[in-house]
């Protein structure tokens, strides 16, 4: 029992999960406007759950090994079909069938080994078919049994070896036109006799992949022949460019389209000398294309004859070979070719001139072009300074693009390109920048200038906001990866009422650029990958003044937090970020987190933004009222010893100088004003027994305040005599007196210093607070009244005022510290 189930738990795992597998990756397909992208998943069968109206399918790039038949019977719709760069080795005989639409079908660079009778059968509509890179050698029969029933057939790709020959039974194939040849050999020779049966075909376009031999009069069985591209290829042992160059003599006088020769080897070099270009002008030729041969050099006078001769020559690239230093020399004899629109001279890795050989700031150079000359394609070639140039026939010029050169400075300018329209300066070094390198560029459209350090450029320029202000009819800018962290003032503040298209990406801006008024028609801002935390509320209302126009804003360091709270409302209303689903933004937990995340639930996070700036500011508050209370309690509790410490405080900034020598006075009388009568004769009385008394009516200084006469007049005396009555114990400043002798006792050292004179029956619990604390170390004389009499009488009363003055008379007469 056991075994069974482990024999059904491996089939299960055998056949479930490879299916689960593949519908994983099936679901990776994208599909935009009913074109089906699954290149590169890894897929090893064809899907069984897309979109059955697609009308393009791209299987390419995957490992698929079969074709089985009826898998595309419900793709009605679909016209090109890619299943090339698999590793299918078989396809079933009806595997196509249903594809009633079908036109172009790619099965190149697989395993094929046959092609089976009837695989092409009802394919009414197909007009392009590569079989090229298979292992069809043993069945060139089949395949061209096969191929030879698709009568709509126009462009075929496909694989020949040795000894082959053009089959006569292509000939049913009318309309094929186009031939893609991959020659499976290095030993393989393209001579007349291999395309004897051509002549009945109108072949005008012709591939050759790999060219090891071809012979003087291999184009003699193309009498209709417009397009000729020749890939010598990287593994030849020998340079076939001679004989490639003598073939073309059997075209001269036809009118042609295009020669493309590319793609040779390092080994191969060659000079392009007159034994070659001879071939080429007497030909009506209209593009000519000589890319990746590793020429060295161009004969001057080879290419002067050839410049002057031909006469229909419209487009010349000239890119990725090795000649050295001949470009400037090459472009005297461009003005010649009166028929050139187009001219392409790229990476041909020429030595430059070295950074000591500079010419003068102020040298310009000149370059004279055919008046019919449309684009200028001069690029990855020139290592210079660059100055002044000037562009003379150019009146038609409309595209210049000068990217990738090892331009050195960029404190030039350029004359005669008032009519260009698309200027391209990307890669440029541009620490060094002139304000005035794009002011004769007054019809300029678009821009790129994508990594030419413009931003340290603009920093080093003056007046650099003027970079743009002649170009005013820009339409598409490119200023991606400059390391521009601020943008020169007034930067786009000038007119541009066509700019549509911005690139600003890969920089290290932090706000938002500022625009004219006039800007209305912007449709794109490409702010991607900078360093942007969030768009302040000017930002906010600089891109709503700027109509419809769309952001892409990912790879900035956005902050989720309270403080951007009104740009992350605004990106929840607005429509504007195109690409909002890819934006991250890090939180105040330092996560980082999509955008749109946060802003899908920005109600709960307002609500934690407001709870986060309440409960601080409340607990700072209640703090506050708090700490204002404890000091309110702590200033009416001490109230009198901050008083105290304050006047202190307020007389030595007044210079105060404390007494250095004897008291003024034996003793201060502090009293009720109400009892002055009573005061008046106790002082005259003790005044007579040979003590000078302070009192305030004869001793306080006119305009010092009562509170600092109070201080002075205790500082002056040996003993502070209380006057205890009714009236005193019910007077304000009776207890402030009584304060400020406690602090000044306490401070100095004199605690025995205080006399209590009790003139009224009050009791002890009756006095104040501030007597009470102070009772055991105070001397207290009753005055005499009815209960203590006889045993108090008035002579004892003022005896004992007398003792008390005379107490420790000795001690207090000291000098006060």
């Amino acid at each position: 029992m056991n075994i069974i189930i482990i024999t059904v738990i491996h089939i299960w795992i055998l056949i479930v999960l490879p299916e689960v597998d593949g519908y994983i990756n099936e679901m990776k397909c994208n599909v935009q406007n009913n074109n089906v992208d699954c290149s590169r998943l890894a897929l090893t069968r064809i899907p069984r759950h897309l979109p059955t109206d697609a009308t393009s399918l791209d299987l390419s790039r995957n490992n698929i090994t079969i074709v089985k038949a009826f898998t595309f019977q419900d793709f009605q719709n679909i016209t090109e079909l890619h299943l090339d760069l698999n590793a299918i080795q078989s396809i079933e005989k009806m595997a196509f069938r249903g594809l009633l639409r079908l036109q172009r079908l790619h099965l190149g660079t697989n395993s094929l080994k046959m092609l089976p009778s009837g695989v092409f059968d009802n394919l009414n509509c197909l007009q392009y078919l590569s079989i090229d890179n298979n292992k069809l050698e043993g069945y060139q029969a089949d395949q061209i049994k096969e191929i030879s029933t698709i009568l709509s057939l126009r462009t075929l790709s496909f694989d020949i070896y040795p000894n082959f020959q053009f089959p006569s039974q292509w000939s049913t194939l009318r309309k094929l036109n186009r031939l893609m040849i991959f020659p499976k050999s290095k030993k393989m020779q393209f001579n007349n006799e291999m395309f004897a049966h051509i002549k009945m075909l109108s072949i005008m376009s012709l591939h050759l992949h790999k060219v090891p031999f071809i012979s003087e009069d291999f184009f003699e069985h193309f009498p209709k022949l417009d397009s000729i591209t020749l890939w010598l290829g990287h593994d030849l042992p020998n340079n076939p460019v001679d004989q490639i160059f003598r073939s073309f003599g059997v075209l001269k006088g036809r009118n042609m389209t295009n020669i493309e020769i590319a793609f040779s080897r390092f080994s191969n070099q060659f000079n392009l000398d007159f034994s070659k270009i001879k071939y080429l002008w007497p030909i009506c030729l209209q593009r000519l294309t000589l890319h990746d041969l590793y020429i060295t050099s161009i004969g001057l006078y080879a290419f002067q004859r050839f410049s002057v001769a031909t006469k229909c020559l419209e487009y010349l690239e000239i890119s990725k070979n090795i000649i050295l230093g001949q470009q400037g020399a090459l472009l005297l004899y461009i003005q010649n070719i009166k028929t050139l629109k187009v001219l392409k001279i790229i990476d041909n890795k020429r030595n430059g001139r070295s950074k000591d050989a500079k010419r003068s700031e102020h040298s310009s150079i000149n370059f004279i072009f055919p008046k019919s000359l449309e684009e200028l394609y001069i690029e990855k070639d020139i290592k210079d300074n660059l100055y002044n140039i000037v562009f003379n026939n150019s009146f038609n010029l409309r595209v210049v693009s000068l990217k990738d050169n090892d331009f050195w400075t960029c404190v030039g300018s350029f004359r005669g390109v008032q009519n260009v329209e698309y200027f391209d300066m990307s890669g440029w070094t541009c620490s060094q920048l002139s304000i005035n390198l794009l002011y004769g560029f007054t019809s300029l459209q678009t821009l790129k200038a994508s990594g030419s350090l413009l931003g340290q450029g603009f920093v080093n320029t003056a007046y650099a906001g003027f970079f743009l202000s002649e170009s005013l009819r820009i339409r598409d800018i490119n200023l991606s990866s400059n390391k521009i962290t601020t943008l020169p003032k007034g930067f786009f503040m000038h007119p541009f009422d066509q700019l549509s298209f911005l690139n600003m990406s890969h920089n290290n801006l932090t706000v938002f650029p500022q625009f004219h008024s006039s800007v209305k028609i912007l449709n794109l801002i490409d702010l991607t990958f900078n360093s942007i935390t969030h768009f302040a509320d000017n930002d906010i209302d600089q891109i709503e003044k700027l109509g419809e126009v769309e952001l892409l804003l990912k790879g900035n360091p956005f902050q989720c937090s309270c403080k951007t709270l009104q740009f992350l409302k605004w990106l929840s209303k607005s429509e504007r970020v195109r690409d909002i689903l890819d934006v991250t933004c890090v939180t105040d937990s330092a996560s980082r987190t999509f955008i749109f995340e946060v802003i899908s639930d920005l109600k709960t996070f307002e609500i934690s933004c407001k709870t986060k700036f309440w409960l601080p500011f409340a607990v700072s508050i209640t703090s506050i009222i708090i700490f204002a209370m404890i000091l309110i309690v702590i200033f009416f509790r001490y109230k009198y010893a901050v008083e105290y410490f304050l006047l202190r405080f307020k007389m030595k900034m007044k210079n105060y100088i404390e007494l250095q020598q004897e008291y003024t006075h034996d003793a201060f009388i502090s009293y009720s004003h109400t009892d002055s009568v009573w005061v008046k004769q106790f002082h005259d009385k003790v005044n007579s027994m040979g003590f000078d008394l302070c009192l305030d009516a004869k001793d306080f200084i006119a305009g010092n305040g009562i509170a600092e006469n109070v201080i002075n007049a205790i500082d002056s005396s040996r003993k502070v005599i209380f006057i205890i009555t009714h009236n005193f114990l019910k007077s304000s400043w009776g207890s402030y007196e009584m304060e400020m002798t406690r602090m000044h006792a306490f401070q100095k050292g004199r605690e025995d210093m205080v006399i209590i004179v009790v003139k009224d029956k009050i009791k002890v619990i009756d006095m104040p607070e501030i007597m009470k604390s102070i009772w055991f170390k105070i001397i207290c004389i009753q005055w005499p009244n009815d209960d203590n009499l006889p045993y108090n009488t008035e002579e004892l009363f003022y005896e004992k005022i007398k003792i008390s003055l005379q107490q420790n008379e000795e001690s207090t007469r000291n000098v006060v510290s």
